[in-house]
């Protein structure tokens, strides 16, 4: 029998539609029909049957399209095991876990610094002894941070901090607009503490992941994000996420709201100029695995030295970027598994 071509979806979470499924799934393997011969099939990933899926797809799968969001996975570490094994195995894996564990985690923020999508004010703190020896004086160099957990999605684990002229600190977190007052700083990084969570030496893949990035705070927050869709290294549409008045999440989650556009619009040329340019300096991280298979980089606005407009990357997702309300770009996706044409 011919190999087919599978979705890996989980059997939990909040991103299930009313049959059971995440409901961009079907609408993906639908449009990939139309362009391969290939048999498709979902397939639900439970940690408790790993080995027994694993082999499965050892014997049936040609290729093979991740689509968990880790934050529903309590191991997330052994569900990357299980993609590697598969694309050691010899089955495309989309995308895959080498290529995540690089982009879709925050301290690819600071690993880019210096290049055309970094932010030099832009710190990971792995531990909380590099968190309190650094942090109180990058809150009073800027007086307002952000400070996001390294493999959080959502707004889960995204903090805005500031320092008030009393020296008491003011904490929101993004994913539900929860607000927490500290006398000072020696209170607040008391009751952080507990936000650090420590390596697992036994882990493969989150050695050194565990922390948290610091940004700066960037006020065109209020204007929304930037979003760019990608499949691949191609753009597919510019996405402007605006917050809800008042609030600095720019996330579903939080009552913002979505406006999609194309690539190609001039209004978009200078954040698809940086992005097309960023693409490069992203090629080191992809462990040389193709890019990711839909992804986003996330700008926020920001003024140059000249006054003029400037985007500052804010964070890359690409575990499971959702469709759901833009089933046209399943035809994006699906053209990444079109059989190439055959020289003649």
């Amino acid at each position: 029998m011919e190999r087919r071509i599978f979705i890996i979806e989980y059997a939990k979470g909040s991103d299930k539609g009313f049959d059971g499924f995440r409901p961009d799934s079907k609408p993906i393997l639908a449009e990939i029909k139309k362009v391969t011969d290939r048999d498709r099939e979902i397939v639900f990933y439970r940690p408790n049957k790993k080995y027994e899926l694993l082999e499965y797809l050892r014997e049936n799968a040609h290729s093979v399209i991740s689509r968990i969001n880790p934050g529903n996975l309590k191991e997330v570490d052994e569900y990357f095991q299980f993609l590697k094994a598969l694309s050691n195995a010899g089955v495309e894996v989309h995308t895959h876990p080498d290529v995540m564990i690089n982009l879709d985690f925050k301290d690819i923020l600071a690993k880019l610094k210096g290049t055309i999508l970094g932010d030099d004010d832009t710190y990971f703190y792995h531990t909380y002894t590099d968190f309190v020896s650094k942090f109180p004086a990058d809150l009073d160099k800027y007086g307002i941070r952000v400070l996001k957990t390294n493999y959080g999605s959502t707004g889960e684990g995204v903090y805005l901090v500031s320092k008030k002229d009393d020296g008491s600190i003011f904490t929101v977190e993004a994913v539900n607009n929860e607000k927490f007052y500290f006398d000072d700083i020696d209170e607040f990084l008391h009751k952080f503490k507990v936000n650090f969570e420590e390596d697992n030496e036994n882990a493969a893949y989150f050695q050194g992941k565990a922390g948290f990035v610091g940004c700066r705070y960037l006020e065109r927050i209020a204007e929304g994000e930037i979003r760019v869709l990608l499949v691949n290294d191609k753009a597919v549409s510019v996405v402007h996420k605006k917050p809800q008045e008042g609030e600095f999440s720019a996330t579903l989650f939080s009552g913002a709201t979505y406006k999609y556009e194309s690539p190609t619009d001039p209004k978009w040329k200078d954040v698809m100029y940086i992005t097309n340019k960023g693409l490069k300096e992203l090629k080191p991280y992809l462990a040389g695995q193709n890019y990711p298979l839909l992804w986003t980089m996330d700008y926020i606005m920001d003024y140059d030295k000249e006054g003029k407009d400037s985007y500052v990357l804010s964070e890359i997702n690409c575990s499971c970027v959702g469709i759901t309300t833009e089933l046209q770009y399943a035809k994006d996706v699906a053209a990444v598994f079109k059989p190439a044409k055959k020289k003649k």
